[in-house]
């Protein structure tokens, strides 16, 4: 019997894994984007 890989026995884990991060990442920069719009916006309300 042939030994199976490690990310065929843990497939569902690393994809689980991989769609967090992914999900994760893009709210840090949607986050980043929207502080930086945000101090902008106060900036030019404050003149």
């Amino acid at each position: 019997m042939k030994d199976t890989s490690w990310i065929r026995k843990h497939w569902l884990l690393v994809a689980g894994l991989s769609f967090i991060g992914v999900h994760l990442g893009t709210d840090l920069y949607r986050g980043r984007q929207n502080s930086v719009k945000s101090e902008s916006g106060k900036q030019t309300e404050e003149y």
